[in-house]
């Protein structure tokens, strides 16, 4: 096969990744309007579990100082869609832009996401701290943890399964991982032709 037509094939296989990529960017910003609503069932689950591990905490915080964190919580919530997309608009993260490919499809693809989810609920830390919460209940290992400059990490998994969009960026991005790798097995047979071409003319 010549080299120009090889060039062909491999322009068609660009084509076809740099249509999937415009696919899987738009996935990623769905991902973004859907990830607040999974994070706020969370963070009032995780609230509501830290308020009955410590009841003593909630007995001296009063009704007012627990109405006050009920309206920190809430602004949180309300802060969230600005916080999601914050947390996930740095696009040399995203998956088929590269930074997971070398730990393997799958696994480097949730590891976005899951790292996402996780950023997020973490500014539910804060408001723990302020409260008496963060400590973890007697009896359980601990959670939050206080890593300085007003961040918090939630240290252990936090159970995020998925968003609806996640299962169609997981078909997509398969289909993303063939084109990049034929592409690469195309670019590589190109160079060895265009090598020999130039050989066999000088």
């Amino acid at each position: 096969m010549k080299s120009a037509d090889i060039q062909a094939e491999v322009s068609l296989l660009q084509k076809q990744r740099d249509t999937l990529t415009v696919q899987l960017s738009q996935l990623v910003q769905r991902f973004q309007t859907e990830l607040p609503s999974v994070a706020e069932k969370w963070i009032w689950r995780e609230v509501e579990d830290r308020i009955g591990g410590h009841p003593d905490t909630v007995a001296a915080l009063g009704v007012e100082k627990l109405k006050l964190l009920k309206t920190k919580v809430r602004e949180l919530i309300a802060s969230l869609p600005k916080i999601a997309v914050e947390e996930t608009s740095n696009s040399a993260d995203w998956p088929h832009y590269g930074k997971y490919t070398d730990i393997g499809d799958g696994a480097g693809m949730s590891q976005f996401f899951h790292e996402a989810f996780r950023k997020v609920i973490n500014h539910l830390g804060p408001v723990l701290d302020e409260f008496g919460l963060l400590q973890a209940p007697e009896g359980q290992g601990i959670a939050w943890v206080r890593l300085g400059d007003a961040r918090y990490n939630y240290s252990i998994n936090p159970g995020f399964d998925s968003t609806p969009v996640l299962s169609t960026y997981e078909h997509v991005y398969k289909d993303f991982r063939n084109v990049e790798e034929k592409l690469e097995t195309k670019q590589k047979e190109l160079a060895r032709v265009k090598a020999k071409e130039l050989w066999e003319s000088a």
